[in-house]
């Protein structure tokens, strides 16, 4: 980070995007905080002394208007709230962080210190940091989320994915982005999003509610209507499929019950299905409901949670 820029926001006199970018800098590392800490410091020492380039410090009768004393009390306050969520090592003062992990088969409800309510699915990971709220209000996301995101127009909200940013003011969306899964989707309930990649700065596409932005292997965002909202009803325990392969369906009844489901008989997997199952009802009870649908039978071991489909 440039010490000019740096200067100007101790002063008070950078824009909301510069201090937007100074933060997410600060709290990207310790070793970027430690530079913040060290750089205010210089710079508090030279509002007592004075600025003098090389020569002997000289005291000055300092005028200052209500902004800048305000800038700097701003900047005290921000380091004694560091230090008190931080801890003190020998290299400095680190910003901590949250995480969440939500078990296989469970759901979490959480609400953030800012009033933002979130849903986590099934082996979902979220983590933010303990100065969330202060300056910046990101949050990362491995997993599936559903946001009820507070408005604040001066701080907006991000949801960092593993290949795309999800930035808002206030609003409600759903995003489902697991690690490694090579596959991305933003559903747009009310507000607005912009979906920006990670990588590549023009990929990125502004949702209006009942939009989805929705990318897969090698792919580029795509720009689709949201035809089907009962998908997002998981945050009610529902797991609602429409027009599903019977592989997908599965691999979605493994999830939210925690059960490793095996399909021994491939000829099976690409029948399509549809239809509205009750988590709390049990996989037992799911599975005899989808026999109406689909001709197969089943072996379940329960001592070990393991389904084979036949």
């Amino acid at each position: 980070m440039e010490k000019e820029i740096l200067y100007r926001h101790f002063e008070g006199q950078t824009t909301e995007v510069e201090n937007l970018r100074i933060m997410e800098w600060a709290e990207r590392s310790s070793e970027n905080y430690i530079l913040y800490q060290q750089e205010r410091k210089l710079w508090l020492a030279m509002l007592l002394y004075g600025n003098s380039g090389t020569s002997a410090p000289k005291v000055q009768r300092r005028y200052w208007s209500l902004q800048r004393f305000v800038a700097i009390a701003a900047t005290v306050a921000l380091l004694v709230i560091v230090t008190l969520l931080g801890y003190a090592g020998a290299e400095g003062v680190f910003v901590r962080h949250q995480s969440i992990d939500v078990p296989s088969g469970q759901r979490v409800e959480l609400t953030l210190a800012d009033g933002t309510h979130i849903w986590l699915n099934s082996k979902s990971h979220l983590e933010y940091s303990t100065l969330f709220g202060l300056f910046t209000r990101n949050v990362r996301l491995s997993g599936e989320g559903y946001f009820e995101v507070s408005h604040n127009r001066r701080k907006p909200f991000v949801v960092q994915t593993e290949d795309y940013d999800v930035r808002v003011l206030g609003t409600t969306f759903n995003v489902y982005a697991f690690d490694g899964l090579n596959k991305f989707e933003t559903a747009l309930i009310d507000g607005s999003v912009e979906v920006v990649s990670r990588t590549n700065s023009l990929d990125r596409l502004t949702l209006e509610p009942n939009q989805m932005a929705v990318s897969t292997v090698g792919g580029t965002l795509s720009l689709m209507p949201l035809e089907d909202i009962d998908r997002l009803r998981w945050i009610e325990g529902m797991i609602c499929l429409n027009n599903v392969t019977f592989g997908e369906l599965l691999e979605r009844f493994s999830n939210c019950f925690d059960t490793e489901i095996r399909l021994k008989n491939p000829k099976l997997y690409d029948i399509r299905c549809t239809g509205k199952f009750r988590q709390s009802d049990g996989i037992e009870y799911s599975l005899n409901i989808l026999q109406n649908i689909v001709n197969f039978e089943y072996s379940h071991d329960t001592q070990n949670q393991i389904i084979d489909i036949y």
